[in-house]
């Protein structure tokens, strides 16, 4: 177990806060995907969180600067939290779309968003108990799962671009306007790839 003593287990703390954090969000997306003219209620609430996870990576610095023993190697504690909280960023950004194009109903490519990031986000959190447990071994099959997710959101990604571009000739700002908010969705997919491929490079050098 790496996160043992208890000033290990404040950084366990704030990385696994972090990802329940993202937990959060990605289940505020998916309600504001499932229904975009509720902007208004959930854009705000999105926002709240994703300045959250802000404050969270800045207690999680501190802490490495402040700390003159750390569980893992500082650059890697960084390199964690950094993955997480651009997860966050970038869910947030595609909700910010939804309020800014005004969408006001849903659709299959949508819903289908909010269902991966959900589950990448659910995947991270147990990714990053593996890792404070020191079952390095168990990390890659969350990893794997996430992986998996973010090449089901490159196939939603392009069909919902094919879709989209079918019906241009007669709603060429619908697809502008979709185009780039599948755009963002399929972005915060690739992130949290990138925070699984992060844990696992961590676990790795560890094992």
């Amino acid at each position: 177990m790496f996160f043992h003593h208890s000033r290990d287990q404040e950084f366990f703390h704030l990385l696994r806060s972090a990802a329940e954090n993202a937990v959060e969000e990605a289940n505020l997306l998916n309600q504001l995907l499932l229904e975009p003219h509720r902007f208004p209620e959930l854009g705000p609430k999105i926002k709240d969180l994703e300045s959250r996870g802000d404050r969270l990576t800045h207690d999680l610095f501190a802490l490495i600067n402040k700390t003159f023993v750390t569980p893992l190697e500082r650059e890697d504690l960084a390199a964690l939290g950094v993955a997480i909280d651009s997860v966050v960023d970038a869910m947030e950004s595609a909700a910010a779309r939804i309020g800014i194009y005004k969408v006001k109903e849903t659709d299959k490519f949508l819903k289908g968003f909010g269902n991966i990031l959900r589950a990448q986000a659910g995947e991270l959190v147990a990714a990053i108990d593996v890792v404070a447990g020191g079952k390095l071994a168990k990390v890659h099959d969350h990893v794997v799962q996430i992986n998996f997710l973010e090449n089901q959101a490159d196939e939603l990604h392009r069909s919902a671009l094919s879709q989209i571009f079918e019906d241009s000739a007669q709603d060429p700002v619908r697809f502008i306007t979709m185009k780039e908010i599948y755009e963002y969705l399929e972005e915060a997919t690739d992130r949290a790839e990138d925070a699984a491929d992060t844990l696992e490079g961590v676990a790795m050098k560890n094992a």
